[in-house]
């Protein structure tokens, strides 16, 4: 049997190093030659973990292609700035100057002399209507890439966290053959099995995870490969991009991905974790509450703007960097108190405070101190760093991954706001990385020849 292939791997916008712990989960062997990331904080961290060997803090761009081609890697792992292409951002694409060092890797790699075999990327959910991903789908294909997209959310493993993000997968066929499954020319909702057998030939007990994972199986019960609309019509390689769903019901006409159809089907959602397997404390008197819970009048003004989602909740918000700072659409907050209702608390609060006649925020009049008393008997906090870490497949639970001390609070939120699902790209890049049956028995040939 063929050695095990030892992967040469660049890794790009490299963050704290999500895509680093994601490739050492993929079970695949290699190295990580280089690390590349401009942001002092996350560059921090990265070396806290990882040591400072393969860490450059340069900016990509300013790098000549002859660097990159010194170090024969063949793969690529990347996920650039997602600003250009976030429903709150401008939304300009390509003419972000933030979008300047992906433009700059797409034009070099054509020219290059050592491409790499294999490209992962990984962005928001908007950037498969941006004109960057025709750009990269475009020149792929030029380029002899066949590849994949995908759009996956961490709910679909089991994680109990909605972050759904958009996935390329690449591989130059010349050089190392296609994928373990046909590509198919869409936008898929779900993570090819690595299983060799047809659909129809297997019977459902091959494991959990991987059920779950590959949604063709269950077809539209799964919930998990929803149709997509497209925004708008496109010209050339990206008119044949159409959202894989349904038989028969794709592009236009389509749906959005919505992953509350996962927590809505009850099979599914018991695949799904509750969040208290992710939570470091539940106690109020906890010394670590005062860390983490909500200022006073961030509550009493804002508190019903918060996501709030209790232990046996099994979904949280997408926490992005905002978190800890902004309310609004930046994740969930945790409420420990699980036996009071949410609503009600808050509806006896909203009347208390009703009944204030001078500043509606003065903390010092009777209706404000009594409502503000009410609601805190919810146990309202922000989740702590390390659940937001273990929700993103951190392995900081087995002590693998931690911050420094000297990173403030707001900045490890902001650094995981940045950053990807370690678990979720860890799959993707197994699938992304392995032969074939066919192609692997061509490989043990040419060996034992």
């Amino acid at each position: 049997m063929a050695e095990p292939h030892h992967f040469r791997v660049l890794e790009f916008y490299s963050g704290i190093g999500g895509m680093h712990y994601a490739f050492n989960g993929s079970g695949h062997q290699g190295e990580i030659l280089k690390a590349f990331d401009i942001n002092t904080t996350a560059n921090e961290v990265y070396a806290h973990n990882h040591g400072k060997k393969q860490l450059a803090q340069r900016n990509i761009e300013a790098v000549p292609m002859e660097f990159y081609d010194k170090q024969q890697a063949d793969v690529w792992l990347m996920s650039p700035p997602c600003q250009p292409y976030t429903r709150t951002g401008n939304q300009e694409g390509s003419k972000d100057t933030r979008a300047k060092s992906f433009l700059y890797l797409m034009d070099i790699l054509p020219k290059m002399t050592h491409p790499p075999n294999y490209i992962l990327l990984e962005n928001v959910k908007g950037f498969e209507e941006s004109d960057s991903r025709d750009l990269l789908v475009q020149t792929l294909s030029d380029s002899g890439y066949e590849f994949q997209e995908m759009l996956i959310t961490p709910l679909q493993i089991g994680i109990p966290n909605s972050r759904m993000r958009y996935y390329c997968l690449a591989r130059k066929t010349e050089k190392v053959g296609s994928f373990v499954h046909p590509v198919t020319g869409t936008l898929i909702g779900y993570i090819p099995s690595l299983d060799t057998q047809s659909q129809e030939d297997t019977d459902g007990e091959g494991g959990e995870l991987k059920d779950f994972v590959d949604g063709r199986k269950q077809g539209d019960r799964s919930g998990l490969s929803t149709p997509v609309a497209i925004k708008k019509r496109r010209t050339s390689l990206s008119s044949s991009m159409t959202i894989q769903g349904s038989q028969g019901d794709e592009g236009d006409s389509a749906k959005k991905p919505d992953e509350d159809m996962i927590l809505s089907d009850p099979m599914l959602a018991l695949k799904v974790e509750v969040l208290e397997k992710y939570i470091e404390f539940m106690d109020m008197e906890d010394e670590r509450m005062k860390r983490y819970m909500i200022p006073d009048k961030t509550l009493l003004k804002y508190g019903r703007l918060f996501d709030i989602v209790k232990g046996t909740t099994r979904r949280s918000c997408c926490f992005t960097k905002g978190y800890y700072h902004f309310v609004e659409s930046t994740g969930s907050i945790l409420q420990m108190v699980t036996d009071k209702d949410t609503t009600v608390i808050f509806d006896e609060a909203e009347a208390l405070k009703a009944k204030v006649q001078t500043n509606a925020l003065d903390l010092d009049d009777e209706n404000n101190t009594k409502a503000l008393a009410l609601l805190r008997t919810l146990g309202l906090r922000y989740f702590t760093e390390s659940e937001v870490a273990h929700l993103m497949g951190f392995p900081i639970t087995e002590g693998r991954f931690s911050f420094p001390a000297t990173t403030s609070l707001k900045q490890r939120y902001r650094v995981l706001g940045n950053s990807i699902n370690v678990k979720v790209v860890s799959q993707l890049i197994r699938y992304l990385l392995t032969c074939s049956l066919k192609q692997s028995v061509s490989e043990e040939e040419k060996v034992v020849s």
